[in-house]
């Protein structure tokens, strides 16, 4: 590892959580080559798109992760 890239690491873990989401997500999408965006990527971006807006225009029905969680338990133990 050379010096710069380890002065780099350093900075970006200095970040704070959603900036080093955004500064990882970057760097993952740079990997993959554009030409290589597939029909399921999109499929996938599309649908996460959808989710995202209904929750934001409250149509979606949100859960506490405790309350799914011991749903889901009593579904297994049922």
């Amino acid at each position: 590892m050379t010096p710069n890239t380890a002065t780099l690491i350093r900075d970006a873990l200095a970040l704070d959580a959603d900036q080093r989401s955004v500064v990882a997500n970057v760097l993952l999408e740079s990997l993959h080559d554009e030409d290589d965006t597939s029909e399921v990527d999109e499929a996938w971006r599309a649908e996460a798109i959808r989710r995202l807006a209904e929750v934001r225009n409250g149509a979606a029905e949100l859960v506490d992760a405790d309350e799914h969680y011991a749903r889901l338990r009593a579904s297994l133990t049922a």
